[in-house]
C-alpha cells in the first residue's frame, strides 16, 4: 500500500523541458515535487507519492483530505 499526500502548487518550475517541478506546499512543508505527468497550474492542488504529482485534486476534496489526516494527528 503506498500513501499520497495532498499539496498545493505555489511555483512552476519550467526551466528543463523534460521535467517540469513545482514548490509545493504539504500544510507547511515545502517540497519540489516533480509534475511532468500532469496538467498542473499554480494554485492546483495536487496528490503526490514518493517526489511525483499523480493526479490533480479539486480543492474541496484536497481541504477535506488535509482535515482527516489533522484528526490523526497525535499531540504529546
Amino acid at each position: 500500500m503506498c500513501l499520497a499526500i495532498p499539496g498545493k502548487i505555489l511555483h512552476i518550475d519550467r526551466s528543463i523541458p523534460e521535467l517540469t517541478m513545482a514548490k509545493v506546499d504539504f500544510s507547511g512543508i515545502v517540497k519540489n515535487i516533480c509534475i511532468q505527468w500532469v496538467d498542473a497550474s499554480e494554485g492546483d492542488y495536487i496528490l503526490a507519492h514518493a517526489g511525483m504529482a499523480i493526479s490533480v485534486l479539486n480543492a474541496k476534496e484536497a481541504e477535506e483530505t488535509l482535515e482527516d489526516l489533522k484528526k490523526l494527528t497525535i499531540d504529546n
